[in-house]
């Protein structure tokens, strides 16, 4: 068996989901299973380049670069086809984060799924528009599973009209479901992204958690800090991020992390900037740091209150290190951090947030507890993720 991940980004580019397809690469690979990444990604002096075992075509290129997608999928076409006359031959393409709007993928996928190879597409995350969609019916509904019941009829609905012009391939596109690429099987990063792509469920799918970070050799020392935040984007719950450093109250010092989304710097910036923590000089904002394990050295409670996410690995991240981690009650944050994090009401006003901090902040035991429990829940997660990449090769196998 030999299997390629086809990314558009990857490391030195260091989001997760580079950072998934990097370390499946490599898992694979340490699981005695051939694995390569292709990419268009070039790589950085000096920097994380992520796994040994990945091909680069060309140089950085997106969605939106029509003529740099079809030179890049052109080239891993022809290198798919090398592989094969010079007896290297892949079994399995996976294609990561395919979205609707990436239309080379659809002419791609068909094309290598006439070389008698199984093609499958990595999903992230839910279409905005269902996000949006959640965060309505919570409000009315007030429970993630009525929540979920209710999207299942909503989904049905775009795929039942009474109309010759209907079919499958509109339903899923209605959706942003990597089915409309009609691949031969989905991977998944969690079970609730999972449940909204496959309204037929006649397609394999397999849910593989994104697997912990390994441990850097070198480090880079950073000022501690009482609260670390990333991401200050509107449905990473910013106006939480805003509305704590805005507190007169207290005397946190704060570091901020703007991470691959640097974009919302200044609107961020105008949010908090009559802040006393600002006057003071006592937010740290960032915008890059090559070792995500140097933060979490240097911060003692870690607030993470994005309203949406595909799988909530940032959460656990710093549980690794000792920290507590206050984040908000969504279904795929809480299937990363189990109930090892303090969760907090889905929409929970901001002062019962400040509350909650300052209660952990004044007791000991309480953040000895949470610290103890996080630890827990990453020796169940290295667990899970030996156990699932097992699982994830018998189920490519049995695909083909």
């Amino acid at each position: 068996m030999k299997v390629g991940i086809v990314a558009l980004h990857w490391p030195p580019d260091y989001g997760g989901a580079e950072r998934y397809n990097s370390n499946l690469v490599d898992s694979l690979n340490k699981n005695g299973v051939e694995a390569w990444g292709l990419t268009p990604r070039k790589d950085g002096d000096g920097m994380d380049n992520g796994t040994q075992y990945v091909h680069r075509f060309g140089g950085h290129t997106n969605l939106e670069d029509s003529r740099g997608m079809k030179v890049f999928l052109k080239a891993v076409l022809n290198h798919i086809e090398s592989e094969a006359i010079h007896g290297r031959p892949y079994t399995h393409i996976i294609v990561s984060n395919c979205r609707k709007i990436g239309y080379p993928f659809k002419k791609f996928i068909s094309e290598v799924k006439k070389g008698d190879i199984k093609v499958g597409t990595l999903h992230f995350d839910l279409d905005n528009m269902l996000r949006l969609s959640f965060e309505q019916m919570f409000k009315d509904l007030k429970d993630w599973d009525l929540v979920a019941k209710k999207m299942k009829e909503h989904i049905e609905g775009c795929f039942d009209y009474n109309s010759p012009l209907v079919s499958d391939e509109l339903g899923y596109w209605a959706i942003d479901s990597p089915l409309w690429f009609n691949p031969d099987f989905v991977v998944s990063c969690s079970e609730w992204s999972n449940r909204f792509i496959d309204y037929r469920e006649r397609t394999p799918s397999f849910v593989l958690h994104p697997p912990l970070p390994k441990s850097p050799i070198n480090k880079e020392k950073l000022e501690r800090v009482d609260i670390t935040m990333i991401n200050p984007m509107y449905h990473k719950g910013r106006s939480y991020m805003a509305d704590i450093i805005n507190d007169f109250n207290n005397k946190w010092t704060y570091r901020v992390l703007l991470g691959g989304y640097g974009g919302d710097k200044e609107e961020f910036l105008s949010m908090i900037a009559d802040s006393w923590a600002v006057r003071d000089g006592r937010v740290d904002i960032v915008q890059y740091v090559e070792r995500m394990e140097d933060v979490w050295d240097a911060t003692k409670l870690f607030i993470f209150p994005s309203r949406f996410e595909g799988y909530g690995m940032a959460a656990v991240e710093p549980m690794m290190h000792g920290i507590p981690v206050i984040v908000q009650d969504y279904p795929s944050i809480r299937e990363a951090v189990g109930d090892a994090a303090i969760i907090m009401p889905y929409g929970e006003d901001s002062r019962e947030w400040l509350e909650t901090i300052e209660e952990l902040f004044f007791d000991d035991e309480e953040y000895g507890e949470f610290k103890e429990k996080g630890y827990k829940r990453v020796q169940q997660l290295e667990d899970r993720e030996d156990e699932q990449m097992k699982q994830f090769i018998t189920f490519m196998e049995n695909i083909i």
